[in-house]
């Protein structure tokens, strides 16, 4: 018994004065390391997880958006990465469905253990896994929507950062009430939150000036002809069409417009903000030249003003063959913010610490396509309220003004 005793007694002296010397000479044991980083963040890469519409009702944006990462991703990787970390992009198919949502980004986070979200893709989807997201304290930022549930009520894991329709209503208002002196107006909306939102911000703007919708028409998602709510718009006498729409519908509003050779102006906001609508309309056989609509940065064309931009371009068309549209804008503007808050934090980066850093650091300026100042504080997620007003002029988007807060 004694004998068993001063054995382990012996052995545990052992243990004890090799552990010490060990540590006198630098050493440290795994449950010791230096590496305060989060899950998803290893010494060689970091893993950034999105979803996206990649098979479903609007996959034409959900590509652009997972390319704009790619060549972002490609960019910073190619340059050295972050701290030597190389970008390890997720990207999964959501199919523009809920339930489908949930199961990749399910996915994402047990499996691929990534450090956080980045372009959710759609309302309903990104809106489905918004709380599942923030439970696990992960980041999430700038969703391919421009509703609200992404940052009211506040959220300290959820960020927005694209101009909201309602911000985009009362800005649209503003300039044609006091820029373009309209006195009635009207509008067509969809019959759904979308649609819904930006009529409560057209009436909320026309309530500063004492001034109602002169007429209001809906429509049912998915539908196909306009004839009756602009003929009734038109009976309206309204001197201003805000349609609340986005690609098919737009061009159907302008083409029975067009059919009552009726000569009013008319407008949209960021869903109509789209290289389809010119197209689309010529295709049916008449121009859309004249049409307003909101949005956050000027259309990209291989001319663009900005040297940036057109590198951009340049770049976009080599690595994938084919002209960027504003989805694309979208997902290399979304990771290149994540580039420059990551560089910021250092390489001891947390989600925590990346957070901080987001909410502290001030504005972003949009260097590469001249979009309005982004700013997130610890109160307030939303970061964008300003817009710029374009019209379409021989086939193309022209900023006519901008950026414009309704606030101001």
């Amino acid at each position: 018994m004694k004998k068993s005793f001063f054995l382990r007694s012996a052995f545990l002296a052992t243990v004890l004065i090799v552990s010490l010397s060990l540590t006198a000479f630098g050493f440290k044991w795994p449950w010791q390391s230096d590496d305060k980083t989060d899950e998803g963040v290893t010494e060689t890469e970091i893993v950034i997880g999105s979803h996206q519409d990649l098979s479903g009702p609007i996959a034409g944006w959900g590509t652009q958006v997972k390319m704009g990462l790619e060549l972002r991703a490609k960019e910073i990787n190619d340059a050295g990465g972050i701290y030597g970390r190389k970008i390890r992009l997720v990207v999964e198919d959501n199919a523009y469905n809920p339930a489908q949502a949930i199961t990749v980004t399910n996915k994402m986070i047990n499996k691929d253990k990534v450090f956080m979200f980045i372009g959710n893709m759609g309302s309903p989807t990104a809106g489905a896994t918004k709380p599942i997201i923030s439970a696990k304290k992960i980041p999430q930022m700038y969703p391919l929507t421009a509703a609200s549930l992404f940052y009211d009520p506040y959220d300290r894991y959820s960020f927005g950062g694209w101009v909201p329709y309602y911000d985009q209503a009362r800005v649209l208002t503003k300039y044609f009430v006091e820029e373009k002196g309209k006195k009635k107006i009207g509008i067509m909306y969809q019959d759904d939150e979308m649609g819904s939102i930006m009529k409560k911000g057209v009436e909320d703007q026309l309530a500063k000036y004492n001034m109602q919708l002169t007429a209001a028409e809906s429509y049912k998602r998915g539908a196909t002809v306009f004839s009756t709510q602009m003929a009734l718009l038109k009976k309206a006498d309204v001197d201003l069409v805000v349609t609340a729409t986005v690609i098919r519908e737009t061009v159907g509003a302008l083409a029975e417009a067009k059919k009552l050779q009726w000569d009013v102006d008319m407008c949209g906001m960021s869903p109509a903000y789209t290289k389809y609508i010119p197209y689309l309309s010529e295709k049916a056989g008449f121009s859309a030249d004249g049409y307003y609509s909101t949005g956050q940065s000027p259309y990209i064309y291989p001319d663009h003003e900005n040297p940036k931009a057109r590198e951009f371009y340049k770049n976009y068309e080599a690595m994938f063959g084919k002209a960027p549209d504003l989805p694309s804008v979208a997902g290399y503007s979304a990771l290149d913010v994540f580039y420059q808050v990551a560089m910021e934090v250092g390489k001891d980066l947390t989600r925590e610490k990346f957070i901080d850093q987001l909410e502290s650091r001030g504005e972003f300026l949009d260097e590469n396509f001249d979009g309005p100042p982004t700013k997130f504080t610890s109160t307030d997620h939303q970061g964008v309220d300003q817009a710029y007003i374009f019209q379409i002029q021989k086939g193309k988007w022209v900023k006519i003004k901008g950026p414009i807060s309704y606030k101001d």
